[in-house]
């Protein structure tokens, strides 16, 4: 039999009591522990040093407590202290809001004070604008696009209508006489709505409407540009006259009259075309006489500049005796126009 010690008990079973009575102590010391790491020193301080009642800094709004019921130091157990002020406190709001206050009328001073607020306040809530809805991105950029693309309608309206409204300056420009060999040529432009003169400082701009301005250049102005030129808008359909004349002495057959519109090219040589060719056809042609080519053309429409020339480039073709074809005459400026496509 085992021998029995200390109240009865034999040393297994006091062993066993004592871990029945230890497991719960451990227990809570080890949740405490994970609870004071979890939660934190500086936020648990405060609730050990007040008896839990008051909340840890920067966790939420402090209690609204009066300042002569904070206590500096209690005396005794913290907890209890701190709930016996507690209690007294909420004990005075509960006998305060229980007992009406006695209600006094306001004077008069301050029913004539209130009413002259409320009027200023009327007053300028009524002149000032509602606040608009806020409104989604991309209603604002639709609303932006459409607004801009509205403008630039307007704009080519109102330059349309103009445009349609501006008479000729003058019924024919007559171009210059150009070739030396056996055949020569002019071209002329008819009804022109200005013209375009180039100076030293610029371009000087006339308008059949009395419009005239002159647009500064910053670069030296070319040889070509200075002098008189017809003036159309970019886009515009413009009719053509050229005048061939047979300046040799034997007849010209199967002639082919070839005109394309080109980019000017102040050096002179040939420039990148802003249409297709145009071809016309002239059965023949007898010495010392001349005959004159009708067509319509279009100009350009993606000029960008309020100044932009283009350059008629001209050819005549003839037979060949041997049965070739031959050149007659091939002049890249054979006519110069200006259709500006900015705003003038």
């Amino acid at each position: 039999m085992a021998q029995r010690g200390f109240r009865g008990y034999t040393p297994v079973e006091r062993g066993n009591t004592m871990r029945r009575i230890l497991r719960p102590s451990f227990s809570a010391l080890l949740c405490a522990a994970f609870f004071a790491q979890s939660v934190g020193a500086a936020d648990l301080a405060p609730m050990f040093a007040r008896g839990m009642m008051l909340p840890p800094p920067g966790r939420m709004l402090p209690m609204p407590l009066p300042a002569k019921l904070a206590p500096a130091k209690p005396a005794g157990e913290p907890w209890l202290v701190s709930a016996k002020i507690v209690a007294g406190w909420v004990s005075e709001r509960v006998e305060q809001s229980l007992t009406p206050a006695a209600e006094t009328a306001p004077s008069a001073t301050a029913l004539a004070a209130l009413a002259s607020i409320t009027r200023a306040e009327s007053a300028v809530a009524a002149a000032t604008h509602a606040p608009e809805p806020p409104t989604d991105r991309m209603l604002i950029a639709m609303e932006g696009r459409r607004l801009l693309a509205a403008g630039i309608a307007s704009q080519l309206s109102a330059l349309l209508q103009y445009r349609t409204e501006l008479k000729p300056i003058r019924p024919r420009f007559t171009g210059e006489w150009v070739g030396s060999g056996q055949a020569r040529a002019r071209v002329d432009y008819l009804a022109p709505v200005g013209m375009t003169r180039g100076e030293a400082k610029g371009f000087r701009v006339t308008l059949s409407d009395g419009y005239r301005r002159l647009l500064p250049n910053k670069g030296a102005i070319p040889e070509q540009l200075m002098r008189e030129l017809p003036l159309y808008f970019a886009g515009d359909i413009v009719e053509v006259e050229v005048t061939v004349v047979n300046t040799g002495s034997q007849p010209l057959t199967d002639l082919s009259l070839v005109s394309v519109q080109e980019d000017f090219m102040a050096s002179g040589a040939e420039g990148a075309p802003t249409g297709a060719p145009t071809i016309k056809s002239i059965p023949s042609l007898a010495p010392g006489a001349s005959t004159v080519v009708r067509w319509r053309m279009k100009l350009s429409s993606e000029a960008r500049e309020a100044v932009n020339f283009e350059q008629t480039h001209l050819r005549v073709l003839g037979k060949d005796p041997a049965g070739g074809e031959k050149v007659l005459l091939d002049k890249t400026q054979a006519g110069l126009i200006d259709p500006p496509g900015g705003v003038l």
